[in-house]
């Protein structure tokens, strides 16, 4: 009798373990190199295959389904540098319960089979602060040789999981495969056109996403890579359970909610708001809340660690010390205590990810933000060097999930009110010193917006090499020769209580280099007088949307003084007209540089600038004409000749 029941269970477990796609799933046993074309043997690696299966398996005496996730990986590597990209293989082990399996093995060119040796797994504890991976070295790898891993590791069940598909090389065929069973679930692929296939394994539901010749992701400018990868978003229920996105949604409300929407001022937090407004009279909303931001900013530190108490309200009131969780509580309390009415925004970094209103995944809650809805503007509380105004640059563009003091929550894209926020206005006179030895530059010049905070954020925040740079900047880029006679800069607090006040910055500087000796004449580099400017000459084809950091626009209006006796050519250098139409029939960006004569002057005049930080990926060509139009007026020269 107890032998019969010993074998029932066996073979019950037995069948289980069988039900396991992992269990039968496996690589070929008599591998062989594959084809590559002429195109993909000039990569340094290329991958043949990037399968991921995704497993959860309901178990009748538990709560939670058991999560299974297997990687199958087979990469050509066709020079030293792929190599040296492939040859140590790391299985991350956050979240795992168990490493259930791992092989590995390297093909010859000539057909060498060499095997992995699993006494050569290692841990390694926080790699790079990425936590704990098993990792070994792959042997046997060689120019044009194949590296095939496959391993299964056994994960703590979760309800929601993501997978990156594309990365840095070719990947001739990836392979998502989502097997669920009877487990109400959901999957939801990015930046592809192809779409889940319902299929059959083992009799459980599963869904296939198959994608052919994934392109490399790679480094452009005026572009997001890492958040533009192709991805996959899935989640997977309880046995019984079915939650909708709403409910994911509106749960997340109500506790952010309950923990920033206070129904009592404490007496610490009266007593801070009655210092901070004390002897102060008629002040608007903006300026209420531009007062309780730069007062938070300038008595409060926030740090970056666990410790509960950073999250106790009347802790962080004493000791004047918060998480950047902790800070938004006492944002709620001082502006409940001033009645200004506010909502709690959750978003992302929109160059780390792309929030989807449609589809829960707690990796896009990242950044919190407050919106003044009554003044259109936001408060950054983790961001020391912004103060209330327009969207931070990483966010702006992203949907977020805006919650207000009932609780309720809708989805917005967050946008920038005022397109005109961040700009730059200079005025710049020039001189010719002594029969042209040198020229001297003075500058008067405005920056408003993002070049604003970031200008008194470096004044007020950086090293003293980093003062050093932007001096650098502010007086001429590029300009190596340069004597700075004169800088003074103004509106450079940090703690301003106007809207969008300028960083202002005049100075006066000589340099021989932008001058040069032409027998009689003298050619002048006028375009350096800008500074170095962004280019765009990329001849491959572009892969990621176009996304610039923030809009922003340029005036600039040039006097250049014409020394008695000299005549001047070659002010045709100076007209440019470049455009970028929207599919709307609207100019959103534009250099135009002209000039016009004046008695003894040339008055340059110059308006770039960009509406938007997102433009049509099909009329990247557009686009990248403007970019460079700036670059051409760079190399603009002016040549001076003798009248007599």
């Amino acid at each position: 009798m107890i032998k019969k029941i010993a074998f029932i269970a066996l073979l019950l477990t037995t069948t289980t373990g069988f039900a396991q796609y992992y269990t039968t799933y496996d690589w070929k046993k008599k591998p062989k190199l594959h084809k590559l074309t002429n195109e993909e043997k000039k990569e340094s690696s290329v991958a043949i295959l990037e399968k991921v299966i995704v497993e959860f398996d309901a178990e009748e005496n538990s709560q939670e389904p058991r999560l299974y996730e297997t990687k199958h990986t087979i990469v050509r590597v066709n020079d030293d540098q792929g190599i040296a990209q492939h040859n140590t293989v790391y299985i991350p082990m956050y979240d795992v319960k168990q490493l259930v399996n791992v092989k590995a093995r390297t093909i010859s060119p000539k057909g060498k089979v060499v095997l992995l040796n699993e006494e050569n797994i290692k841990d390694v504890s926080n790699v790079e602060e990425y936590g704990d991976f098993k990792i070994f070295a792959i042997e046997g790898a060689e120019m044009n040789s194949e590296i095939e891993v496959l391993y299964t590791v056994e994960r703590a069940y979760d309800i929601y999981g993501s997978e990156t598909i594309q990365t840095d090389y070719k990947i001739k065929e990836a392979q998502f495969l989502f097997i669920t069973g009877d487990l109400q679930s959901n999957v939801k692929a990015y930046r592809t056109d192809e779409t889940f296939e319902a299929i059959k394994i083992n009799d459980n539901n599963a869904q296939l996403l198959t994608i052919k010749d994934i392109p490399a992701m790679v480094e452009e400018e005026y572009a997001t890579p890492k958040a533009n990868n192709i991805s996959v978003v899935y989640q997977c229920f309880p046995e019984g359970q079915n939650i909708t996105q709403n409910m994911f949604w509106t749960n997340v409300s109500n506790n952010v909610g309950r923990q920033f929407f206070p129904e009592t001022i404490v007496s610490q937090a009266k007593e801070d708001v009655n210092s901070i407004v004390e002897g102060k009279t008629d002040l608007t909303t903006f300026k209420k809340a531009a007062l309780i931001d730069i007062f938070i900013k300038s008595n409060y530190t926030i740090v970056k660690n666990n410790n509960q108490e950073l999250s106790d309200l009347n802790y962080i009131l004493t000791n004047r010390s918060a998480s950047d969780y902790g800070i938004l509580k006492v944002y709620g309390q001082y502006l409940k205590a001033l009645d200004i009415e506010f909502e709690i925004v959750i978003s992302a970094n929109r160059f780390l990810a792309k929030f989807d209103p449609e589809f829960f995944v707690p990796g896009m809650l990242r950044d919190f933000l407050i919106y003044i809805p009554s003044e259109r503007k936001y408060i950054a509380p983790d961001r020391f060097e912004a103060r209330i105004g327009e969207a931070p640059f990483n966010i702006l563009g992203n949907y977020g999930l805006f919650i207000d003091s009932d609780f309720k929550h809708y989805f917005s894209k967050i946008i920038q009110e005022d397109p005109d926020y961040s700009r730059i206005r200079r005025d710049m006179n020039i001189t010719f010193n002594n029969d042209f030895e040198s020229v001297k530059i003075e500058q008067d010049q405005d920056y408003y917006g993002h070049w604003g905070e970031t200008s008194r954020a470096v004044l007020n925040l950086s090293t003293e090499q980093g003062l050093i740079e932007y001096k650098d900047y502010l007086t001429g880029s590029g300009i190596e020769d340069k004597e700075i006679l004169s800088y003074e800069t103004s509106n450079d607090d940090m703690n301003l209580l106007e809207y969008n006040l300028p960083f202002k910055v005049k100075t006066t500087i000589s340099s021989e280099m932008l001058l040069e000796d032409a027998g009689d004449s003298y050619i002048f580099q006028i375009g350096l007088v800008i500074g170095t400017q962004s280019e765009l000459y990329q001849e491959t084809e572009r892969i990621n949307p176009i996304e610039m950091i923030y809009p922003n626009r340029y005036n600039y209006e040039i006097i250049v003084n014409i020394p008695e006796g000299y005549s001047v050519e070659g002010l045709e250098s100076l007209i440019i007209d470049k455009r970028y139409v929207a599919s709307n029939g609207k100019v959103t960006a534009k250099f135009e540089s002209n000039y016009k004569r004046e008695n003894n002057k040339i008055i340059i005049t110059i308006e770039e600038f960009y509406k938007t930080h997102e433009f049509d990926l099909n009329k990247y060509e557009e686009f990248r004409e403007v970019i460079n139009a700036a670059s051409d007026f760079n190399k603009a020269a002016m040549l001076f000749k003798t009248t007599e």
